[in-house]
């Protein structure tokens, strides 16, 4: 028996597992597919890191960090194995589990879901047309490209501008496909804004707001979608269709927090997030079963991601000890300005601040965001924009037993000016500044930076744009191998690098941060593996490659 079953081993599982493990927990993560590290191994660009280890990884990398973590702790991982059903009884989980070794159970104190979420379908957005070959999810042909070697397009179209997708838009050019455009039904992206500059702008990929695919044509492939452009109420404008030749259409139209397990313990879900609703502890309307991650809300940082798995594998721990006792809970309240908040809960007695995460409906230009308890202000925190593409957090130290939390907006504003002759979006941080630039390009004035590493990324961008390339390289087995350049290198010269980088052909074990070519064509860059391949012939798990070493 353990006192916590950590059920899903991406990055929130593998936080909550380690956390609950250092809090003094035996712990148990179950995954189902081979390796560790959920969605992050096919995640080969950066950006990933920013906020937790203050700097900018790759996903293989991000991953490998928590694995090796893991892997030093007495925590049972269970791979390729698949959760059957789950019964609470007593004060007790029984798991069916079924793996290699056949069908067997376990029992735990506690459950933390670290499920993850997964993307919506053609089926779930009904376009009309044919059913041909070459539709498919931004995350499948991630996998595709970045993990198995195939290029599934050679000239598409993107439904949705979703932060995948836009990565895949970008990841595509690299490779070699033509992407023709980003169509999105809202009138502002849905992906960051940092991504829409370095993944659209960057590679001169138009994005189409307001706009919509209606139909798809083709018989055994896709050979052209007809887009239109929508009103207001998301309806078609009368005579604004076009066909567009292609032979793919990408899908970035949404993530939903998988939650099958959840809806069988007969946790309470909360419409807007799709996601469990929690308490500040991160347990949900079932008692021993916590939350966390993607399968609570969708984030837009792996970092808040982490976050909540490690909160929630020691609030698991607390509860399998008996530490963690719960008398009263109430709702908490938010006014119309947010989408939603998490938790959505809070449990009597209190213990501690209380972390809210919280997205807003609209964009707000600096606004605050105050928190009350029985009509007194707790805290009050300014955000220069908010956006609803971008998950932001106060922490609160709530005051009153048994009163709710209300969270409000307290004020915005908006500033009128004269029109910049050029805006950029910073991408050295998570915050995404809006750079504007005004006066003349010979001597320009920069505002909108929160930091002077902003003010030196624009200065820089307006020269000589650079950024970090991250791509693959095969190894002697045919697999991938993910590699990146250990420093920024110009724009211009990404087509030399990859030109380079197809042709090479790793034919030894390495190990992540390793060298495999210096000074790749001449850009004082060297290219290096985001990723440990121990046993380039083997094909061994990570668990069992790292437990041999």
């Amino acid at each position: 028996m353990y006192d916590v079953a950590v059920i899903g081993a991406g990055p929130a599982g593998l936080a909550a597992a380690i956390s609950a493990y250092k809090n003094g927990s035996s712990v148990v993560i179950i995954e189902r597919e081979p390796e560790l590290g959920g969605i992050l191994k096919q995640c080969i660009h950066d950006g990933f890191g920013i906020l937790h280890f203050r700097k900018r990884l790759t996903g293989p990398e991000y991953a490998e960090l928590f694995i090796e973590e893991l892997l030093k702790t007495d925590v049972s991982v269970l791979t390729s194995t698949f959760l059957l059903d789950v019964q609470k009884e007593q004060d007790l989980f029984n798991l069916t589990l079924q793996n290699a070794k056949g069908i067997f159970s376990i029992q735990s104190k506690a459950i933390v879901l670290a499920t993850g979420c997964r993307e919506r379908t053609s089926r779930q957005i009904f376009i009309h047309g044919d059913r041909p070959a070459g539709i498919m999810t931004a995350g499948t042909a991630q996998r595709f490209v970045n993990m198995v070697g195939l290029l599934p397009f050679r000239r598409c179209v993107v439904l949705g501008s979703g932060d995948i997708g836009l990565i895949m838009a970008r990841r595509l050019t690299i490779e070699g496909a033509k992407v023709i455009g980003v169509y999105e039904i809202k009138p502002e992206p849905a992906g960051l804004l940092r991504n829409v500059s370095q993944c659209l702008h960057d590679f001169k990929i138009p994005l189409h707001l307001s706009h919509t695919v209606s139909k798809v044509f083709g018989r055994n492939r896709v050979e052209k979608v007809e887009v239109v452009k929508v009103d207001r109420n998301l309806s078609f404008v009368p005579e604004s269709e076009r066909t567009i030749e292609c032979d793919g259409l990408l899908l970035a139209v949404g993530l939903i927090p998988e939650n099958e397990l959840a809806e069988r313990l007969s946790l309470q879900i909360d419409q807007v997030t799709n996601g469990p609703f929690v308490d500040q502890y991160f347990m949900g309307t079932v008692e021993g079963v916590f939350s966390c991650g993607n399968s609570l809300h969708v984030h837009d940082l792996v970092d808040y991601v982490t976050w909540t798995g490690f909160e929630a594998g020691r609030c698991a721990s607390e509860y399998a000890k008996d530490k963690l006792k719960v008398q009263k809970r109430v709702p908490l309240k938010f006014d119309s300005s947010l989408q939603y908040c998490v938790p959505q809960l809070l449990s009597f007695p209190l213990t501690g601040k209380v972390r809210i995460y919280f997205r807003t409906k609209s964009k707000l230009v600096n606004a605050q965001i105050a928190v009350s308890q029985a009509g007194q202000e707790l805290v009050s925190k300014n955000f220069k924009i908010l956006r609803p593409q971008q998950i932001e957090f106060i922490d609160v130290p709530p005051k009153f037993e048994n009163e709710p939390l209300e969270i409000s907006l307290k004020r915005v504003s908006s500033r009128e000016q004269d029109q910049p002759f050029k805006s950029l979006v910073c991408i050295v941080c998570p915050k995404g500044c809006e750079i504007e630039l005004y006066g003349s390009a010979s001597n320009p004035t920069f505002e909108g930076y929160s930091c002077e590493r902003g003010l030196e990324f624009a200065k820089q961008d307006i020269v000589n744009p650079k950024r970090v390339l991250c791509t693959t390289v095969l190894t002697k087995d045919s697999r991938l191998l993910p590699v990146r350049t250990d420093r920024e290198i110009p724009l211009e010269s990404f087509e030399r690098v990859m030109n380079r980088v197809k042709n090479i052909v790793v034919k030894k074990p390495v190990r992540r941060g390793e060298v495999i070519v210096e000074n790749i064509e001449n850009t004082n860059a060297n290219l290096i593996a985001t990723a440990t391949l121990y046993n380039p012939s083997g094909g061994r798990t990570n668990v069992e490659a790292r437990l041999e070493r």
